[in-house]
């Protein structure tokens, strides 16, 4: 690097100083420091702009990495929207009023079928995240409860919620195939004749208890999805007064 060869120049002038018999003693020594003078300087200069330099990568790192997370968090929030599963916790609600009134609309019952085996398994792309923090950059984020928030919800949240997920339908699964896919008939459209059945207490226990889980996943699933909105806006906020950069609307 010119750097390097400035101050090995500026040494052999250094020691060239000392021997240097066409001067004075007073003149050699006079040289000599001065030479290591300009070293010094040299090298203190080098060490800043490399610091500098290291500082500015670091910050960019830190700006690229908080804008991608920010818009990965916008794609989960997305996926925590209820709505896909509410028509489902509708029907169960449907269906239990039904039962427990003693008025069944089978023509609704059999033709809703479908939603006693719907289900949603959460997922979310984590690699950003994982990347970031395999690499040890997790240090570069300046603001400590931004990167724990961030951490927590990779780590701690959205695992919970996929495994929460997960053990739900899987659970559901096995308790449509024990309480109702093997008692019930289905035509050739795939329309579950389960009417005819609501009177067996496993089919009544099927959807009492999946009623309830479901209104519980319904509380969980929404609570995290404000948490999510909350940690974006955080994002927001940092990226907006650390680096003067504001998310384009869409």
């Amino acid at each position: 690097m010119a750097e390097e060869e400035l101050i090995r120049e500026h040494a052999k002038h250094a020691l060239q100083s000392l021997t240097d018999k066409k001067k004075s003693g007073k003149e050699r020594i006079s040289d000599f420091f001065w030479e290591v003078f300009i070293i010094i300087v040299a090298v203190n200069i080098t060490l800043w702009f490399h610091n500098w330099s290291e500082k500015r990568q670091e910050r960019e790192l830190e700006k690229n990495f908080l804008i991608g997370i920010r818009n990965d968090l916008a794609g989960v929030k997305d996926r925590l929207v209820w709505h896909d599963l509410q028509p489902t916790l509708d029907y169960y609600d449907s269906v239990w009023v039904q039962m427990n009134e003693h008025r069944i609309d089978a023509a609704f019952i059999d033709a809703n079928s479908r939603y006693l085996r719907n289900n949603y398994y959460f997922t979310y792309d984590n690699s950003r995240f994982e990347n970031f923090k395999s690499s040890g950059y997790l240090r570069l984020i300046e603001n400590a409860e931004l990167s724990k928030e961030i951490s927590r919800f990779y780590t701690v949240e959205f695992p919970n919620r996929v495994m929460g997920n997960t053990k739900i339908f899987d659970e559901q699964r096995h308790n449509f195939t024990t309480y109702i896919g093997s008692k019930v008939s289905m035509d050739f459209s795939g329309e579950m004749h389960v009417s005819k059945l609501l009177n067996d207490p496993g089919i009544k226990y099927y959807i009492y208890y999946q009623k309830l889980v479901l209104q519980e996943m319904k509380v969980q699933v929404q609570d995290l999805q404000q948490g999510t909105e909350k940690l974006i806006h955080l994002i927001d906020e940092e990226l907006k007064n650390r680096f003067n950069y504001k998310e384009k609307e869409s």
